[in-house]
């Protein structure tokens, strides 16, 4: 009975630990960043520290289909909305000083749900 009071109390602070490590924050992703030929910037997204890089990315390439085929993608995080929004604006004029064409991606559009006629 000791023993099973022990692993509860182990799993239940090993939980407060992990559940204390998700603080809400910012992420966006570049990909091409090194030599192009187009930059591609995404928008900012709300996440969580708990969510890896490569979780990130497959997130990233899912929303946006410019990213599929893009191998040097890298993800960014910002603890507040402005550092990520700076971090976009001054990534663009970086790479505009470059002179690489860089393409600010913008959030998908939700398509609407259409209903289908009434069928007789």
């Amino acid at each position: 009975m000791n023993a099973m009071k022990q692993l509860l109390l182990a799993g239940l602070f090993i939980g407060s630990l992990s559940a204390s490590a998700q603080n809400v924050i910012w992420s966006h992703a570049i990909g091409n960043w090194r030599n192009g030929p187009t930059v591609y910037i995404t928008p900012l997204i709300e996440t969580s520290e708990a969510f890896t890089t490569a979780q990130l990315i497959a997130q990233y390439k899912a929303e946006y289909p410019e990213l599929k085929n893009v191998t040097d993608l890298d993800v960014l995080r910002f603890g507040t909305k402005e550092e990520g929004e700076e971090s976009r604006r001054s990534l663009n004029a970086k790479y505009g000083i470059r002179k690489l064409p860089v393409v600010m991606l913008e959030h998908p559009k939700e398509q609407p749900v259409t209903p289908s006629p009434a069928q007789p």
